[in-house]
């Protein structure tokens, strides 16, 4: 499930070093007119030598400068003595090591739900119709929609698992599906209409080994922080098809959204959020939790505008539920 608003107004120089040279002021001796081969010949092994020496030694030193930190090599002395390569992963980040997209979709995905919400809804008949004012008889019809929930902690008894509200809204049953695609019952343990946001659980006595196994909590992280400009990655169940993950960038934050009847801010990004992404992930390029997916801009005018409730916006409300 997900929300469309259709207005379209929102729809150098390396440091080298420096080899210091050592005058050896030695009297030069004159040397008969005549030398012999035997001291020609070692002569010119000696010069070869001396000059191979100092030629590696300076070739060695302006390698090392130029190797780039991204291809440099740690080297380790092991307790033996011996030496041994282990490749070494900078980030481009100053705080710690960054993840390319893969990387965070390999950690992501095992914190993220897909929800099927069965409800029972009001459904005028063909022959309605044709009652008085176009309004006749009504029936009930079973609907099913599709969303998506991140899991953000648990407990002795249960796995409890963040979503928008509209997913699970007027649901009769709700269910689970974990990344390792089993499917089991879930039930509504609260929400905030309000802020469109709702916390749904799972006994952690019905799920299997090979479940528990292959699923994990959201790492949480500071949506205060984010900045224009700044990558993220979006996971959440589109269109019912199971998860995908699609990514982009941070267009703005503090945004508020047209026809919205609360004062609610949200992230604004870039990254594809389809029918099925809501109550999704926003991850940031550490793999952490920095926010809901909840709505996107619906309009042939309009491309690339998709709403996240900011995951600070929500944190003392997950709080107060413990």
């Amino acid at each position: 499930m997900y929300r469309d608003y259709n207005e379209p107004e929102y729809t150098s120089f390396y440091p080298t070093t420096e080899l210091e040279q050592q005058k050896n002021y030695i009297q030069k001796k004159r040397s008969p007119k005549k030398k012999s081969l035997l001291k020609r010949a070692m002569s010119l092994v000696l010069s070869a030598v001396l000059f191979g020496g100092v030629a590696g030694s300076t070739f060695y030193g302006v390698g090392r400068l130029w190797m780039s930190k991204e291809s440099q090599q740690a080297v380790e002395t092991t307790q033996s003595g011996a030496l041994s390569l282990t490749s070494v992963s900078y980030s481009s980040s100053t705080e710690g090591q960054s993840l390319n997209v893969s990387g965070i979709a390999a950690e992501g995905l095992p914190s993220v739900v897909s929800i099927t919400n069965i409800s029972v809804q009001e459904v005028q008949s063909f022959f309605g119709q044709f009652g008085r004012n176009g309004r006749g008889p009504v029936q009930m019809q079973e609907t099913t929609s599709c969303g998506s929930g991140v899991i953000v902690y648990a407990d002795d008894s249960y796995l409890y698992m963040i979503t928008n509200y509209h997913v699970v809204e007027g649901a009769t049953t709700l269910s689970v599906t974990f990344a390792d695609d089993e499917t089991y019952e879930a039930q509504l343990y609260a929400y905030d209409a309000s802020s469109d946001i709702a916390m749904v659980r799972v006994s952690l006595s019905s799920l299997t080994a090979d479940t528990l196994a292959q699923i994990s909590v959201a790492k949480i992280g500071d949506s205060d922080q984010l900045v224009v400009g700044e990558q993220v990655v979006a996971i959440g169940n589109a269109l019912g098809y199971g998860q995908s993950v699609t990514t982009g960038i941070v267009s703005a934050v503090d945004r508020t959204v047209s026809g919205e009847s609360t004062s609610a801010t949200y992230i604004q990004t870039d990254a594809a959020i389809n029918p099925g992404n809501s109550g999704g992930a926003l991850l940031n390029m550490d793999g952490e939790l920095i926010g809901i997916n909840t709505a996107k801009v619906s309009s042939t005018d309009v491309e690339g505008m998709g709403y996240a409730i900011p995951i600070s916006q929500i944190l003392d409300w997950i709080e107060s539920l413990n």
